[in-house]
Order: C-alpha cells, then structure tokens, then sequence
C-alpha cells in the first residue's frame, strides 16, 4: 500500500507569520505607518508567545533542512461487545510494517513510505493511513484520517463457549471502520518543556522539565459489520444464541471531548531524552443519522442514541505517547509511540477501538540558519 504522512512542525509560528505579512503587504488595506507598526508589534508578540523558549531549557534548531530514513508500524484492535449475553469479539488487523524517506525544511517534514508487507504478494492493501502531527512550542495538534481494510482477523472470543475458541486467528472480512477527526491540545508550560524536541527532532531539551496540557477532540467514527460473516458454529450455537447487539450493520457517530493530562521530558543523559505523555478525554458520542440494526425476522431496525442529552453517552477516550530521542543537534535518532484509545456506548452494543503507530528514526540537519553561522 502507498502511504504519505506530512508532519508540520511549529505550525503556528510560521501560520502567524504568514498572516501577518499578507494583512500588512495587501494592497487592498490602507493604513498608517503607526498602524502598520501597530500590526507588526501584535503579531510579533503573537509570534514570542507561541514560539518563546527558554533556553537554559530548550536548544533551537540550527538548521534549515532535516534528513531521515523513518520505519513505521500500525497497529489497531476493535471490539464488540453485546449487552444481551455478555458476548464480545476482538479484532485485530495485519500489522501494517512501512519504510520510508523524509524531508525536512524548518516547520515543514514531507515522506513517503512503502508497504512492506506487500513485497512479492502480488496484492495491495485497502487500508488509507494518514496522520498530520503539528507540534509548536505551546499548541499541538493531531489530524486523523484511517480507512480500515478487509484483513481483520478473530483474535479474542468470550460469551460463545469453550468451542468457540477455535474460531480465534480466522480471517473475518465484515468489519469495516473509518475516523476522522482532529486532536488539539495547549501546553501550560511551554517555554521550559519542548514537545517538538520529543516528536519533531527540531529542538532539543537541555533539562528534565513537565507540563500540563488542555486541549479539546472532535473524530466522526463509522463502522460497518456484517455478523453473517462470523463462522457458521458461531451463528448456529443454539447453546449460545449471537446477540442482538452483533446485528448491526451501519454505526455511525460523531465524539466531541475535552482533554486534561500531563507529559514530561527526562534528560536522563546528555543529548538523550525520555518523555511520556497522558491525556484521558471526556467525550461525548451522537449518533450521526440512524443507526441500522437487523432483527430476527430480517428485518432493519432503527434505533438511536437518546437526543437528550444522558451521561449514557459520556465515555472516556484517552491518547498516549511515548519518545526516546538522541539528539546533538546534527545528528539525531530514536522511536516514538503514539497510541489513541476511543469508546463507545449504545444501548445494545459497546464499541472499543485502539490504534497506535509505532516509529524508528535516524536522520541529520544541514545547511545552518544564517543566526547560527560562526
């Protein structure tokens, strides 16, 4: 599978700086000087306070330009769950295994990376994974889009009997599930702690430093399933009847939540670095349209969450990370892990889904910014 991730970096900054010069160059706005010099005081003062670093904590990048060679590893699980006989299926897809080159000019990272589990198979993969990381000094933000493929796999199952267990490990082609959303988040502590030297290489962190964070989440979800698809001793256990909540097969919601937690950065050796970050969300799930239930008598039902607003619908989604990063300001290396958690509650079913990338980095910077220059 073809896969392109662009990763912007210090976003923000160079956003602001964009903005600025287009409202005080237009030809169409006529000011004064001392209006102009107004406007340019506001956005230099926008500019420090999203990029303002201090840097007995935090080194700047040096360089204009970045390097790397980037192996990146998907991984997901998906579970359903049935409140009619405490039945639930968990499903995991083909580990997606990529290798890739990137690019870097300051702010801006482009790569591209191939499908290794393609090789010699004569066959492409459904699946569309793309991820846009923004990182700032004191704002961040995660865009998500994913399309599952057809590759899923039973790799749990419970509430069917001792016999169903030799259904786990068997391809399953009825599941299919999309998100898109965006992940956004402020960081309090923003002039001592550097999210970007952990995740974006182009800064480095001198001192062991933490911060809180506040940010908020929104992610349309989509899921399609079709339970015809589950093996045959499943569908005709008379012992262990499949539940009716599996009998959905449209479930399509949208997640709004708001995020509080915490991520330090340990500079446990010089030029090393060790972060960890947790931020659980309270979200809230509305259903977007009907969701489609198939009855026992074949026929669609139509059910939808409660329009009112009930804490039935409140869940908790939860995103986490995980860095460790060699960085001399040349030359850098490392992993990261970024894993993103969501849940789901209906009245007839509840919906786990956890996706995470797994990353492996080595790269350099070159040709040094003209400040920096002996």
């Amino acid at each position: 599978m073809k896969h392109c991730r662009f990763c912007l970096f210090l976003f923000l900054l160079g956003f602001c700086r964009m903005v600025g010069a287009q409202e005080i160059n237009s030809g169409i706005l006529n000011v004064s000087e001392d209006s102009v010099a107004a406007q340019k005081s506001f956005f230099t003062r926008v500019i420090d306070f999203f990029s303002e670093t201090d840097s007995t904590y935090v080194t700047p990048n040096y360089y204009n330009w970045a390097f790397m060679v980037q192996n990146t590893n998907c991984y997901e699980t998906y579970r359903l769950a049935s409140n009619d006989y405490n039945q639930s299926l968990l499903f995991t897809p083909r580990p997606a295994i990529r290798f890739g080159p990137y690019l870097g000019w300051r702010w801006l990272f482009f790569g591209y990376t191939f499908d290794v589990n393609s090789f010699g198979k004569g066959h492409k993969s459904k699946k569309t994974e793309f991820e846009l990381c923004l990182y700032s000094a004191a704002v961040g933000c995660d865009l998500i889009y994913r399309r599952t493929g057809d590759d899923f796999r039973l790799n749990h199952i419970r509430g069917f009997g001792e016999d169903a267990t030799q259904y786990e490990g068997q391809e399953f082609k009825g599941i299919r599930n999309s998100i898109t959303g965006i992940n956004a988040y402020y960081i309090f502590n923003h002039r001592r702690f550097s999210y970007p030297a952990a995740y974006a290489q182009s800064t480095v962190q001198r001192k062991s430093c933490g911060s809180w964070k506040i940010g908020f989440s929104c992610t349309l979800h989509e899921m399609k399933f079709n339970y015809d698809e589950l093996p045959e001793g499943m569908l005709e256990n008379p012992e262990h009847p499949l539940g009716n909540g599996f009998k959905v097969n449209n479930l399509k919601y949208w997640d709004v939540g708001l995020s509080f937690g915490y991520a330090y950065n340990w500079v446990f050796k010089k030029n090393f670095l060790f972060n960890i970050s947790m931020t659980p969300t309270i979200g809230y799930a509305k259903t977007h349209g009907k969701t489609s239930y198939l009855s026992d008598q074949g026929q669609t039902d139509y059910s939808v969450v409660n329009d009112r607003f009930s804490m039935d619908n409140v869940n908790i989604n939860f995103t986490g990370r995980m860095g460790v990063v060699w960085n001399n300001t040349k030359r850098f290396a490392g992993m990261s892990l970024i894993v993103h958690g969501y849940n789901f509650k209906h009245h007839r079913l509840q919906v786990n889904n956890v996706f995470g990338t797994l990353n492996f980095y080595v790269g350099l910077n070159f040709h040094k910014r003209k400040e920096y220059r002996d």
